[in-house]
């Protein structure tokens, strides 16, 4: 597994300028990675809508709190693929995002059924090319 200085790695919004460094996280390029996330977005909302992130019913409406982890989508899919990628161990990447590792592990656990389930309803969602790599990783 290779491990990445944390000091290297940014949010989505300081990287999507910077398409090398992101196909190095993630494996994907910018237009790769922006397709992957509009069908990702409207799974990881369509989830939230419905369900916490320990998978209760919700008992209110989502919203997204000035705290969040996750304020964008897009940071959700970046903590996925680096991790996916095997840029970063589970504890790293929680230090990275300030968040503790059982959380981490929590927001894995979702991130990887979401894009299972994106990838399996819509193929296209990922290269082709990179298609088996992905199912592998998630399965």
């Amino acid at each position: 597994m290779k491990i990445m200085n944390l000091e290297m790695i940014q949010r989505y919004h300081d990287l999507e300028a910077d398409d090398p460094k992101l196909r190095r996280l993630t494996g994907l390029k910018r237009s790769e990675f922006e397709l992957l996330h509009g069908y990702f977005r409207d799974a990881w909302n369509a989830y939230f809508a419905e369900y916490t992130l320990d998978g209760v019913a919700r008992l209110r409406q989502a919203s997204v709190r000035k705290n969040s982890i996750f304020g964008d989508t897009h940071d959700a899919l970046l903590f996925g693929l680096i991790y996916l990628n095997g840029n970063l161990r589970q504890d790293q990447l929680a230090t990275f995002f300030g968040i503790d590792q059982p959380k981490a592990s929590k927001y894995l656990s979702l991130i990887q059924r979401i894009l299972l389930q994106v990838i399996e309803a819509t193929p296209r969602a990922v290269p082709k090319r990179k298609l088996d790599k992905f199912l592998d990783m998630l399965s």
